[in-house]
């Protein structure tokens, strides 16, 4: 039986309360159609044929920083089925906000009707400003989907580090990708990861999580 994933928290954080009922979930073909026609309009953008399997969606939400937290950010949501599981797992006073840049997807993430939910089709190179827009303030818990051996490396560097400037001390990123890039670009920032394999998904990938440390102030380097 599959245990939860515990995961660092702020003191003083009140327990879980129970989440508000999900939206209907598409069945498994509606979902795979979505995302081909979404791969067939953005090839580039979109990492996989195949929908997150229930395994994937459960090692990402299944995690008490994610049923703790009051604020968290997906990057790179697809089609909707990642986002439903982390609502399923949050608290009911908790919000989400999504961004996904293939605005293939914007209908399908449209048809989740959960008022913690917002979604952004926008690049998540832009995250400080559309974080400041929509007045989110620091983060509990990042999600990427996104799929960092497609993109640049000036790219891959702005979203690890808007990431790691967004999250809050404690806070935590998780990572699930197919290729081991994201690990490059993120360790500078946050240290090594701990890394799982997610055998139980089409394709196969591995998981990459973080917890942000901050340094005590007045502890610069150097003579």
């Amino acid at each position: 039986m599959p245990t939860a994933i515990p995961c660092s928290t702020p003191p003083g954080t009140p327990p879980p309360v129970s989440a508000p009922t999900p939206s209907a979930q598409p069945s498994f073909a509606e979902r795979v159609w979505c995302v081909l026609k979404a791969w067939l309009r953005n090839p580039m953008e979109v990492a996989t044929l195949c929908p997150s399997s229930p395994f994937l969606r459960e090692h990402l939400a299944d995690r008490d920083c994610v049923r703790q937290a009051s604020r968290l950010i997906e990057l790179g949501p697809g089609d909707g089925g990642t986002t439903q599981a982390l609502l399923a797992s949050m608290r009911s006073d908790a919000q989400l906000l999504a961004i996904e840049k293939t605005d293939a997807f914007a209908e399908s993430l449209g048809t989740i009707t959960d008022p913690r939910l917002t979604v952004e089709i926008a690049d998540a190179c832009d995250l400080i400003d559309i974080v400041a827009r929509h007045d989110f303030g620091t983060v509990d818990v990042a999600i990427s989907g996104i799929p960092f051996s497609y993109l640049s490396p000036m790219d891959a560097k702005r979203i690890t580090q808007s990431v790691h400037e967004v999250l809050r001390p404690g806070g935590v990123f998780i990572a699930y990708q197919l290729a081991s890039d994201v690990k490059d670009y993120a360790r500078p920032l946050f240290g090594p990861p701990e890394t799982e394999i997610i055998p139980m998904n089409l394709p196969p990938l591995q998981s990459f999580v973080w917890t942000k440390i901050e340094e005590p102030r007045g502890e610069a380097t150097g003579a």
